[in-house]
């Protein structure tokens, strides 16, 4: 069965290619969270017991191609493979919507300084705002929520090195991975004064200079 990667998908959706994409979850997953422009058919239950359920019923234009969605992947390919029997174009997302939660893209924010870039790395898949800030070869990463391979990786991309990294969530619904990534780069890492946690190496936030050469 034919897949598609996250990546892939969002330069589709970003470049507005025709392209359907078909949350097959049930209704309360589905309206937990979903791919912005994407359609709903509640098959999960159907199609986990082996039943097509309404993707029996479901008629898609042709030549459009089909992106099947499910929390995980495993259920999107069983959709892809039973619409792809009645002819139509379909992939199913590798890693579902999961994998989606970590779908993200860069803009640069314009600041009043030649000397200083900002970057703004959005995770697109949850909304979820992290920022890279670089001057004369070093920089600061505030609330990282993906994995540090990308500050990383954009930090290498600009000559830049990871000298300090902001937690400024410190609750428990929010994916931080300031602490691996301020152990990978050997960056300082900085938590607001709080009583919630502790690491080992930890500096408290105020009071500290924004990056250190």
């Amino acid at each position: 069965m034919n897949q598609i990667d996250v990546a892939t998908l969002q330069n589709w959706l970003e470049q507005k290619r025709d392209v359907v994409v078909l949350d097959i979850r049930n209704d309360e997953d589905h309206e937990q969270w979903s791919i912005p422009g994407s359609s709903h058919v509640n098959a999960y239950d159907e199609l986990k017991a082996g039943r097509p359920g309404p993707l029996a019923e479901l008629r898609l234009r042709p030549g459009i191609p089909v992106v099947t969605v499910c929390n995980l992947g495993r259920m999107a390919a069983v959709a892809a493979e039973k619409l792809e029997n009645r002819g139509s174009d379909v992939l199913s997302l590798q890693g579902g919507m999961q994998a989606w939660s970590l779908a993200w893209n860069t803009a640069e924010v314009t600041v009043n300084s030649e000397s200083v870039r900002v970057l703004q790395v959005r995770r697109t898949g949850k909304g979820c705002l992290s920022y890279v800030i670089g001057t004369a070869g070093v920089a600061a990463v505030i609330d990282p929520s993906l994995p540090p391979e990308v500050y990383l990786g954009l930090a290498e991309e600009h000559g830049w090195r990871i000298a300090s990294v902001f937690d400024t969530h410190i609750h428990a619904d929010h994916l931080s991975r300031a602490r691996a990534l301020a152990e990978q780069s050997g960056a300082t890492l900085l938590l607001p004064q709080q009583n919630r946690v502790r690491y080992l190496r930890w500096t408290p936030l105020f009071g500290q200079n924004f990056v250190r050469s």
